[in-house]
């Protein structure tokens, strides 16, 4: 049983959305439990909780999760609007709302999301990636200018940025860069160079694509004089210009979600 449940919720303003909202409580009355805004949330809010409801979509999930850094916190996605947001990390989605109270009484197994964590400057990160890190520059239409260290081998890029991505974020950005998905299960990171500048003369990269596995690492340095980031799942954004240097690997640490008994 749950002891200590937190809910938060999305930001949406539709009808439906905010009928799941109320569904939840409804369901969890008589249980200890706290709501708070998806904007508001902060580390505080996750003391002592093991599971986190969230109710949205994916990117209310991923929001939440970013607080979880530890294997004793579960958490459940709702997907409140199935017709309008794809849901992809949800356990369940608003019409099948019935399952909550099942799993709430128990029956439910627990699926194990791969995550990644970040070094910058030595420093870890605290802030673990369920999807992936992105390396680059800030503004799109910007070069992204990086040195990329992988497997006792390193080159000077230009290119679009790059992106490291477990198997959870391998279907989203990864997956429209041209990746293919992988299994959130799989001990191993991935990486892909997005549209890379080749010339004839000083860029010829050849450090395009490739797996992490556990145990290993990719490393960066940044080039830009300003304007470079590294965003962890487009949700935390810290400064990756000329001398910043920054780690990747598997985290040791996975997200540990509810999901509905087979």
């Amino acid at each position: 049983m749950f002891r200590k449940i937190l809910v938060t919720y999305s930001e949406k303003l539709a009808e439906k959305h905010a009928r799941t909202v109320d569904r939840v409580k409804s369901l969890l009355k008589g249980r200890n439990f706290s709501v708070v805004k998806s904007y508001e949330l902060c580390e505080d809010n996750f003391k002592d909780v093991d599971l986190a409801i969230t109710i949205g979509g994916d990117g209310t999930f991923i929001r939440a999760a970013s607080f979880i850094r530890s294997n004793s916190t579960f958490i459940l996605g709702i997907n409140s609007e199935p017709e309008f947001s794809e849901g992809a990390l949800a356990s369940i989605n608003e019409n099948e709302l019935d399952l909550l109270k099942e799993i709430l009484d128990g029956r439910y197994k627990i699926i194990s999301r791969e995550r990644a964590k970040v070094k910058r400057n030595n420093l870890l990160l605290k802030e673990l990636a369920l999807n992936e890190v992105y390396a680059g520059a800030a503004n799109q239409f910007h070069t992204s200018r990086y040195i990329i260290k992988f497997k006792e081998k390193s080159e000077e890029q230009r290119s679009s940025g790059v992106l490291v991505v477990t198997g959870s974020g391998s279907n989203a950005w990864y997956k429209s860069a041209g990746g293919l998905p992988f299994s959130y299960a799989e001990k191993n990171l991935k990486f892909l160079v997005r549209e890379p500048f080749s010339g004839n003369r000083v860029f010829k990269p050849k450090l395009l694509c490739g797996e992490i596995p556990e145990g290993e690492k990719i490393g960066f340095e940044g080039k830009r004089h300003s304007g470079g980031v590294i965003a962890i799942d487009a949700n935390s954004v810290y400064n990756f210009n000329s001398g910043d240097k920054i780690e990747i690997e598997l985290s040791g640490c996975p997200l540990n979600v509810v999901v509905k008994e087979d």
